[in-house]
């Protein structure tokens, strides 16, 4: 009887070793190792699993390093912005004084031309940081500040490739047969909506949704 009794014992430990190794084993993924499902374009190419940034092999999945390494990039994309929108304002108000200048035109047009270069270079490295940042944890199907914001960044990005070619054109209007007020208007109308854009872009990410 007792040698039956431990028959059986085997023979059910043998049938559940059987059972659970044609079994497949669940493993639990934690959600921050896993990339994101609807990243912007500009990130799935740099970012994905075969992204460009992934083939150097340089960077590997890690979303822990990630995070953290967006997080300051968008830190320093904020600050960069906002420079950026005060020399904006700072370019806008010497070239309002443009208008009226006499004796002290070229003064103020070296001094508007240089401020344009360095905005031009703060918005640049400012745009790079942030379509360069590494993918967010998760990205909302819905339309938020933050979709909005990039939407707004479409607007201000072309007005701030176009900027430097309308300053050449006000210099020289007649290469474009363009008269000065036209060629102002243009470039003052562009100037307008790059920096009004940039205002809206900035405060829309402090809205609460």
């Amino acid at each position: 009887m007792k040698n039956k009794f431990i028959l059986t014992i085997l023979i059910l430990v043998n049938v559940s070793q059987i059972i659970s190794q044609g079994e497949p084993i669940i493993e639990q993924i934690n959600p921050l190792y896993i990339l994101p499902d609807n990243m912007p374009l500009q990130t799935k190419l740099l970012w994905a699993e075969n992204g460009l940034l992934r083939k150097t092999n340089l960077f590997h999945v890690d979303r822990p390093r990630e995070i953290e390494l967006r997080t300051k990039m968008l830190q320093l994309h904020q600050k960069l912005a906002l420079g950026t929108l005060g020399l904006m304002f700072a370019q806008g108000y010497l070239g309002f004084q443009l208008q009226d200048a006499t004796t002290n035109y070229m003064e103020l047009s070296d001094r508007h031309a240089a401020l344009g270069k360095v905005a031009f270079g703060f918005y640049l490295t400012s745009a790079m940081l942030s379509y360069t940042a590494p993918p967010a944890l998760r990205y909302n199907q819905k339309i938020d500040s933050i979709r909005i914001h990039r939407w707004l960044s479409i607007i201000h990005f072309a007005g701030m490739i176009a900027l430097p070619s309308l300053g050449k054109i006000v210099s020289n209007p007649g290469n474009y047969n363009l008269t000065y007020d036209e060629a102002l208007t243009i470039h003052r109308g562009v100037a307008l909506t790059t920096i009004s854009s940039m205002t809206l872009s900035a405060l829309i990410t402090f809205l609460p949704f």
